[in-house]
């Protein structure tokens, strides 16, 4: 059994944090499109009162109605027990881990950007089974080996149709390959800690299981084992990353705009929404690794404010429609969208200060004279390049931006990004008027896919 590779969480001195510029959200900064500052000092008393309802929502840790903004202060006493069970995942080549939206998109995120900087070769290969698409199913099962794979199902109501079904399936796979005793030591179930299939499953079975907290919603449990019992099978310091949320908390905990981005950010987008009807929120990562942050983010932002204002009426539908694109890749695809289509939009760029992974460019006499701007170049002063041309003809253009620059791509930045952005949904929420909580649209579809299933015909 290969152990957990883990790194101890940086001290104070060593943690660099994240670089939140939003400069470009203002008027000052972007032209008549950005927020001025007579918008934002009317908005600070609902500001003030905002920030004062999370801090009384927050109170009470696990239990609390906020409780996915405590993650970063009450997880780490449930580490180890994680971390015992990552300890016995990490025996196979193989895991799949199932779930679907929240219950995937923030470890997959977070699986993928550091697995892109420093890869466990001791660690299992993680395998995503998200949509219940068979092809998918069928090409993953066909080059492994039950004895050397093992599965986690994740589902917070343990009745997620999506994820029972594929469950389903690889237990059956599992057990008539290996048998059904031996089969129960290749699962492991995250869910609710009282309720739910999954939860009866665990008991009747004795299968390994973990809790999901119940305050906790799918899309804000990253934090939670959820994404830690994956992310630390695949040799992820979830230590370090929980650290990192822990240091954006802290920049969080004053009412004070200017001192906490959170609360800035959720008040830019909101004004920038009501007062300049920028309708779509686009974020766009200049690097690789962090191309499904803007998945998970997707998921965040969409569910938890896209909804009817029923209190203010006439007002239309709160929350901003959230979009990923790429850069360099989408300058070549959607930048001539941005630029001279309707000034709707609201963009986030994603980069890098520092490239652990970098390539000098070569550049023998035949070709300098094609590329004589290359010379000495790496390829990330390239990019670099690209992000800086795309941010200005963006400004230019009218379309409000801010940037945030990730210092290295460690658990330590990453953990911040998660820790933030989830703040900065919930502020927002409230700044509409609507629980950030729910998605009561969602689960109205949900039953009446359930409904089509069991044959009856829909009202």
């Amino acid at each position: 059994m290969n152990p957990p590779r883990h790194s101890s969480a940086p001290n104070a001195s060593s943690r660099k944090l994240l670089q939140i510029d939003t400069a470009r959200l203002y008027r000052d900064g972007v032209g008549a499109e950005g927020v001025t500052t007579n918008e934002l000092d009317e908005l600070a008393p609902e500001l003030r009162r905002i920030h004062q309802t999370v801090l009384e929502k927050s109170r009470g840790g696990i239990d609390a109605e906020f409780a996915s903004l405590n993650l970063h202060a009450v997880m780490p006493d449930s580490l180890a027990s994680i971390e015992a069970m990552a300890a016995q995942l990490r025996r196979f080549e193989d895991v799949i881990v199932i779930g679907i939206g929240g219950s995937s998109l923030g470890a997959k995120a977070v699986h993928h950007a550091m697995m892109a900087v420093r890869p466990d070769p001791a660690a299992p290969t993680l395998h995503f089974l998200e949509n219940i698409d068979s092809y998918r199913l069928h090409a993953l099962l066909q080059n492994r080996q039950a004895e050397k794979t093992g599965v986690i199902c994740i589902s917070k109501s343990g009745g997620t149709v999506e994820t029972a079904i594929q469950y389903l399936i690889l237990r059956d796979w599992l057990e008539k390959e290996l048998g059904k005793d031996k089969a129960r030591a290749h699962q492991w179930l995250v869910t609710d800690p009282a309720h739910g299939w999954l939860r009866e499953l665990a008991g009747r079975e004795n299968l390994p299981s973990l809790p999901v907290p119940p305050m906790v919603g799918g899309r804000f449990s990253v934090l939670t084992a959820v994404g830690l019992l994956p992310l630390a099978a695949a040799g992820v310091d979830v230590r370090t990353l929980l650290a990192g949320a822990a240091d954006s908390a802290a920049r969080c905990v004053t009412e004070d705009i200017h001192a906490n981005p959170a609360l800035e950010i959720a008040a830019l987008f909101y004004l920038l929404d009501v007062h300049k009807n920028k309708r779509v929120s686009i974020m766009m990562p200049y690097a690789d690794p962090l191309e499904l942050m803007g998945d998970w983010y997707r998921q965040l932002w969409a569910e938890s404010l896209g909804k009817r204002m029923e209190a203010r009426p006439g007002r239309p539908p709160a929350g901003t429609l959230p979009v990923r694109a790429m850069g360099a890749v989408d300058q070549h695809s959607q930048l001539q969208m941005y630029l001279e289509s309707r000034l709707d939009k609201i963009f986030t760029f994603l980069t890098l200060d520092s490239w652990e992974r970098d390539f000098s460019i070569p550049l023998p006499e035949e070709s300098r004279k094609q590329f004589p701007y290359l010379a000495g170049k790496k390829m990330s002063q390239v990019l670099e390049a690209e992000f800086q041309a795309t941010r200005q003809v963006i400004t230019e253009t009218g379309h409000p931006n801010m940037t945030l620059r990730l210092p290295a791509l460690d658990e330590h930045v990453i953990g911040q990004l998660i820790d933030l952005y989830q703040r900065v949904t919930v502020y927002a929420g409230l700044l509409y008027g609507i629980n950030p909580l729910d998605q009561p649209a969602v689960e109205k579809g949900k039953k009446l896919a359930i409904q089509l299933l069991s044959g009856d015909r829909p009202a």
